[in-house]
């Protein structure tokens, strides 16, 4: 999972913290305790509705941060929505999710190995590397600002969804590709809370992109298509250009 340093700023009071880096998440969301405890934000009804990767619908509320920050970029009046983040994820609850809806407005570089995330300032050199992606402009089932990537999963085609607030890789049981181990894991996600489960996995599953081969152990999952978070780049610099719907890999 990817994380970068974030300054929220609200009504005088200004907050650093670890976001996740979510393009899984349409839109920005911080945790409602830490809103309240630490941001000082004062609460109001449910006023929105948003839905988790699954098309889970949860009520949330929709308010304007008067600044977010990150590296070195300041983004005035960010919209966000206020959710619960704690009581569903538990331990593993983020205080903020940069979605999509801010990671559109940059070209942004990533290096997961390095643990950096830089805004492109110039052109890019040595791009080894282009992944073409879809979204909701291109498929009517999609979600805003979603990321959609054609290949191929254990030879068949198929659209995958780039999620990287996921914690594992999921592939659809009607893939039909036998597991070759059962674990025992916690899942959830903004709209269910987080169980510990046993599941299926199969390990060294073939993913095809374009020109570009990897293998990666998957959870098989009851999802309609695979995701995959952003494992796969590991050891890579990539940067993410949603104008023109590529991810460069460097």
């Amino acid at each position: 999972m990817m994380y970068t340093n974030v300054t929220l700023s609200h009504k005088g009071v200004s907050r650093n913290v670890s976001a996740l880096i979510d393009t899984g998440a349409s839109v920005c969301m911080i945790d409602s305790t830490f809103a309240v405890d630490s941001c000082n934000i004062l609460l109001k009804e449910s006023n929105a509705i948003i839905e988790s990767a699954l098309g889970k619908s949860l009520k949330s509320i929709s308010l304007n941060l008067d600044s977010l920050s990150i590296g070195g970029v300041s983004y005035p009046t960010t919209r966000c929505f206020v959710v619960d983040l704690v009581s569903k994820l538990k331990h593993h609850a983020p205080k903020f999710i940069i979605g999509g809806d801010i990671l559109k407005k940059e070209l942004w570089c990533f290096n997961l190995k390095e643990m950096i995330m830089t805004r492109c300032e110039s052109s890019m050199k040595n791009i080894q590397g282009t992944l073409k992606w879809k979204n909701h402009e291109d498929y009517s089932d999609a979600f805003l600002n979603s990321i959609f990537l054609k290949g191929k999963v254990a030879g068949k085609n198929t659209r995958i969804l780039f999620d990287s607030g996921s914690r594992r890789n999921f592939l659809p049981k009607h893939f039909g590709v036998s597991p070759t181990k059962t674990i025992e894991l916690e899942r959830g996600d903004i709209a269910q809370a987080l169980v510990r489960e046993k599941t299926n996995v199969c390990e060294d599953v073939e993913l095809k992109i374009g020109e570009n081969n990897f293998k990666l152990n998957f959870i098989i999952s009851e999802e309609k298509y695979p995701t995959i978070n952003a494992e796969f780049l590991w050891g890579k610099s990539f940067v993410l250009d949603y104008k023109n719907k590529r991810i460069y890999i460097l």
